[in-house]
């Protein structure tokens, strides 16, 4: 008997906080524990979490799953897994933790923390110590291939289509032979445009380009340089070799 009510309690609890998470946002916990069929919601675009074990505390309204973290979220086309994940109810937030990968239409992020702000659509990636966090984004209009972007921390923010890079930023295109480096990136996706900031030094093709600001026009090809007040924006061109050329 006792066991029988201990399991009724159980199932209550996991159902109510099955039904808070689905106001909340749509949400279908999978729990270690297993759930009454009638208890769990059958949105198929809500937010899904499988791990090795799970906790919910009721008062609190957080949720923690450690372990081989799986979170599925359709209505976003955002999949992650990570060791550790809290999903924060009422501040609709999800905390992952520990060798964290992000992907979300081909593009991935990846870090030791990431922080993921449901209603702004925003991620906040943060690397190990002493490492970077790595991004790769695919370009659709160069053939899918992937435009890779290296940091101290990122933020990308889903809704605006906006990716910030921020610290000892080294970004890698090699569809265009291009690789730079700054202090700050924003990837305008929508805009098509890479703004890189901060002693900048762009190289593409052996030819080098160097500014306090680099504006790249991604469809276009094309670069525009600044630099500080009194200073000269600084480039080098490689010419082939004349001589080298006349003999092909």
């Amino acid at each position: 008997m006792q066991r029988l009510i201990h399991n009724f309690n159980r199932s209550y609890y996991w159902g109510w906080l099955i039904i808070l998470s689905s106001i909340a946002l749509g949400c279908n916990i999978t729990p270690l524990q297993t759930v009454p069929a009638q208890a769990q919601p059958q949105n198929s675009q809500g937010l899904s979490i499988q791990a090795d074990t799970q906790e919910a505390n009721s008062k609190t309204e957080v949720v923690t799953a450690k372990g081989n973290v799986r979170l599925n979220y359709p209505s976003r086309k955002v999949q992650a897994q990570a060791n550790l994940a809290q999903y924060y109810i009422k501040q609709k937030r999800i905390l992952l933790t520990g060798n964290v990968l992000i992907t979300q239409n081909g593009s991935t992020l990846e870090g030791e923390s990431v922080t993921y702000l449901i209603e702004e659509g925003k991620f906040i990636v943060n690397p190990k110590v002493k490492q970077q966090v790595r991004s790769n984004y695919l370009v659709p209009q160069q053939g899918g291939k992937g435009l890779t972007i290296l940091s101290n921390t990122q933020e990308a923010n889903t809704k605006t289509e906006l990716i910030t890079a921020r610290g000892n930023v080294r970004l890698t295109y090699p569809e265009k032979k291009l690789q730079a480096r700054a202090n700050t990136a924003q990837y305008n996706v929508k805009a098509k445009q890479i703004v890189l900031s901060g002693n900048v030094l762009v190289v593409s093709n052996g030819s080098s380009l160097q500014g306090e600001t680099i504006t790249y026009l991604i469809e276009e090809g094309r670069f525009f340089a600044k630099q500080k007040t009194g200073i000269p924006v600084q480039s080098i061109y490689i010419i082939p070799d004349e001589d080298k050329t006349n003999n092909n």
